[in-house]
């Protein structure tokens, strides 16, 4: 347990040392997210006015428009750090030698992945509250709230970054599905609580966490409006998710070290 505990101590250290010493690589970051918003975001807009949408609907429609991005961050963060961690561990050769640590080289890369969740949450925060400002759409925040929905659920999009993070380890170069993933992950956020079906909703991977961060966001409601059985659909889409993920990478694990793949790029 002190070990894990050490690992994830280290893990926030580093995660936090990157951010700060790499302010260029941070702030490109957040330029990039936010001006892909602020494309996308007037664009929806002038359509909007074109085709003669009510300003009420379209309110409604861009509030909704806000809040998607933002989790779309979030996920696209949780997915993307797994995979780009293997990678970058495979480019450096250290991937052999963190395999052969006593926690397993899966132990190590989903504390990595978590820690980097959430120091990556004040980047996605940062985002947000920028997108607010410049838009003049503020939608309900109440931060403690969300970031628990978010941790109980975003472990169904860590076993996603999982799976791809096996696929690194036999493919080494995974980045062209990564992208591809990106455009699934922009169709899991559609505002509304009527976009699918109740039992799609509660397949979908993080589709019940994201309703919910809607009902708070834009219904204003609260955890306490939420009913146990809603909380254990999000807790229980995302252990299935997330061990689905471990078992597809222990899979391409002992498939890269059968044939020596882990000290190889």
């Amino acid at each position: 347990m002190s070990k894990v505990f050490y690992l994830f101590k280290v893990s926030i250290e580093k995660s936090i040392k990157e951010l700060l010493r790499y302010k260029f690589n941070t702030i490109s970051e957040i330029m990039s997210l936010y001006a892909l918003f602020i494309a996308m975001f007037f664009g929806m807009k002038l359509f909007g006015t074109s085709m003669n949408v009510s300003p009420v609907r379209l309110g409604e429609t861009l509030e909704g428009f806000v809040a998607g991005y933002f989790l779309w961050t979030v996920m696209l963060v949780a997915y993307s750090e797994t995979a780009s961690s293997v990678i970058s561990d495979a480019n450096r050769g250290t991937l052999e030698q963190i395999s052969m640590s006593g926690l397993g080289l899966h132990n190590i890369l989903i504390v990595r992945s978590i820690t980097n969740l959430i120091v990556n949450l004040l980047v996605c925060f940062i985002v947000l509250f920028t997108i607010m400002a410049t838009t003049g759409y503020w939608i309900n925040l109440k931060i403690l709230q969300l970031l628990v929905l978010i941790l109980l659920g975003i472990f169904s999009i860590l076993g996603i970054a999982l799976m791809f993070g096996g696929l690194a380890l036999i493919f080494k170069k995974v980045q062209s599905l990564l992208n591809i993933v990106q455009y699934f992950l922009i169709g899991l956020v559609m505002p509304g609580s009527n976009a699918f079906s109740p039992l799609i909703s509660a397949i979908l991977p993080f589709r019940p966490t994201i309703e919910k961060v809607y009902d708070i966001t834009l219904g204003g409601e609260s955890l306490m409006d939420f009913s146990l059985g809603d909380f254990g659909i999000i807790i229980g889409n995302s252990i299935v998710y997330f061990f689905i993920g471990l078992f597809v990478f222990n899979q391409c694990s002992k498939i890269a070290k059968k044939k020596g793949l882990l000290g190889q790029y």
